[in-house]
């Protein structure tokens, strides 16, 4: 079974939570998009034997982001995603971009995951007044056209996946 999901393996296999897991969909920690991802690597899993690696594979989070795919995996795990996985998982949930992530706490990896193949210019640390950390990422101007997604939405994105405040900007 995959190692760690969203959710516990009971509720994602039966469909019915339990009050942690319902707590969490309530709190929007959860969603039902993940419950169903998680169903369907569980099950491709048992069904397919080239897809036992499966087993080796954490998944923390997806995000469905209009025509593009965000899945959160666990560290190293995007080495252990086959290609095939890829193409199934396109297919099935019919969407045209699959970006995996590496669960971190860091920006950097998160932008070049969500920039790629496109290269970050610099990020720096700013320390504010209030004792708080943000970051300040600078990205080529060049690019700004070519990537998946706008400004805003990167910044949305990175503070989601790593909870860190991180402005980005082009040169």
């Amino acid at each position: 079974m995959v190692k760690i999901l969203p959710a516990c393996k009971t509720c994602v296999n039966s469909g019915f939570l339990c009050t942690s897991c319902q707590k969490k969909l309530d709190d929007g920690e959860l969603t039902d998009f993940e419950l169903d991802i998680a169903k369907s690597l569980l099950e491709v899993e048992e069904q397919n034997e080239k897809f036992s690696f499966l087993r080796e594979v954490s998944f923390f989070k997806a995000i469905d982001y209009e025509d593009v795919v965000i899945l959160v995996v666990g560290r190293k795990d995007k080495l252990r995603i086959k290609p095939d996985l890829i193409k199934w998982f396109k297919e099935t949930y019919e969407i045209d971009n699959l970006i995996l992530i590496e669960k971190t706490n860091k920006p950097r990896p998160a932008i070049e995951a969500l920039i790629a193949p496109y290269k970050i210019l610099s990020l720096n640390e700013i320390f504010l007044a209030t004792g708080e950390i943000e970051f300040r990422s600078i990205l080529y101007q060049s690019d700004k056209e070519k990537l998946l997604f706008t400004q805003e939405e990167l910044e949305e994105l990175v503070l989601e996946l790593t909870g860190n405040v991180t402005r980005i900007e082009f040169e």
